[in-house]
């Protein structure tokens, strides 16, 4: 028996898969490196493109084979515009503007999603399907990150569909079933990597206009400032994060890594290696921040300490 479709497809297509979800800007994001204002551009760009695959779906909606695909619980747009709303407020509309990958994007949904009926499938596959499997990760780290619930998320909110693997299970068997020939499903799998190939490039063009301001060689240079330069005032910063009775007890300290909200510390406390993670007061955008907020737990930690600031 030859192999499904829908197994081939995902074969063939696994490395742009990984090439997509494995893109800087994504892993910055969903690690909290970034600011919220990261995920508001993010969220403007999925608008622009859903707002053309939703178009596209109506005219296929009595279509024999594509419109076997689309759902009205898969439907993003009402929740992408409430996101944009929860996070922009009422001028949310003023964000909706493309980076040039989107724009390239949307053309290419234009030139074959409304004409093709396997390109329409293909691109409903590639969005679709990943918002019901990898989404639901990229949820669930955006929510532990940025201190989201619900409101921000909606995009990635599918209760209408149920259960999310038998419905994802009912759409490989339409893929499955699809009366395409060979020469077809090529074509089709040709599409579904060019659209991840499209999708990894937005994120990369959301890369550049929100960059990381504390990637690993930034940190390595403030890593190397503190230790070098300022290894008492780390001490100090250590003994006023501990509880009272074991402040004493601390007796060096080294700055270990840090990130847009904290400082993280390996202490010797009464004699073990101890980590310290010391928070920001507020999510640091910039590296110019770093000083300014240092410079303010130090004095804090002195009075806390007791002791004279420099």
């Amino acid at each position: 028996m030859s192999e499904p479709f829908s197994a081939r497809l995902r074969t063939a297509t696994w490395t742009d898969h990984k090439a997509a979800e494995q893109t800087t800007f994504l892993d910055d994001l969903t690690r909290g490196r970034l600011p919220l204002a990261a995920h508001a551009a993010l969220t403007a760009q999925h608008h622009l493109i859903y707002e053309v695959l939703e178009e596209a779906a109506r005219p296929w909606a009595g279509h024999p084979v594509a419109g076997a695909f689309h759902h009205d619980g898969l439907t993003r747009l009402p929740a992408l515009a409430a996101d944009l709303e929860f996070l922009l407020g009422a001028d949310w509309r003023d964000a909706l503007s493309p980076v040039p990958a989107t724009a390239e994007y949307t053309a290419r949904l234009r030139e074959t999603a409304f004409t093709w009926p396997g390109g329409y499938v293909a691109h409903h596959y590639n969005r679709y399907l990943g918002d019901l499997s990898g989404g639901q990760y990229v949820a669930r780290a955006l929510a532990r990150a940025y201190h989201l619930d619900g409101d921000g998320l909606r995009f990635y909110d599918f209760t209408p569909l149920g259960d999310l693997d038998a419905f994802k299970n009912g759409y490989r068997a339409a893929l499955d079933a699809a009366p395409w020939d060979g020469a077809e499903q090529e074509r089709i799998v040709d599409e579904v990597r060019l659209a991840y190939r499209l999708n990894t490039e937005v994120l990369a063009d959301l890369g550049r206009v929100h960059p990381n301001p504390f990637p690993p060689e930034v940190i390595a240079q403030i890593m190397r400032h503190m230790n070098d330069d300022h290894a008492g005032d780390s001490l100090l910063i250590c003994r006023a994060a501990l509880p009272e009775h074991t402040r004493p007890q601390a007796s060096a300290a080294v700055m270990s890594g840090m990130d847009a909200v904290g400082l993280e510390f390996r202490a010797v406390v009464d004699g073990v290696d101890t980590p310290i993670r010391v928070p920001f007061a507020q999510r640091l955008t910039e590296r110019a921040q770093v000083r300014v907020e240092v410079t303010r737990l130090y004095r804090e930690a002195c009075q806390v300490l007791g002791v004279p600031a420099r």
